[in-house]
């Protein structure tokens, strides 16, 4: 369906040209993890902060090719303001949706 790989790309450049919550937080009290993917050179450090079992800010920054940035990007869309229960449970579906 080309309608949907076109609004695909195009929200995946959206996010790569203008990333949200991009940058860092202070450690502590935010927790950080960083990955790398040697394959490729992407970079990506994560910074969380998490009140009473609700992340409050998540922040990202790194380098790397415009998926890596923009799934970065979309993620902490994804999980800025949601309990941590919601937060697992969504890191456990896309670990499911991508190992098929």
């Amino acid at each position: 369906m080309p309608g949907l790989e076109d609004l695909y790309r195009e929200i995946i450049l959206d996010h790569y040209r203008t990333p949200r919550n991009r940058g860092e937080l202070p450690t502590p009290p935010a927790s950080r993890a960083d990955g790398h993917n040697p394959l490729c050179g992407d970079e990506i450090t994560v910074f969380v902060q998490v009140d009473d079992g609700v992340v409050t800010d998540v922040k990202v920054s790194g380098q790397g090719c415009s998926i890596s940035q923009s799934s970065a990007s979309m993620m902490t869309q994804a999980v800025k303001g949601k309990p941590l229960d919601e937060v697992r449970a969504l890191v456990r579906r896309f670990k499911g949706m991508m190992s098929i």
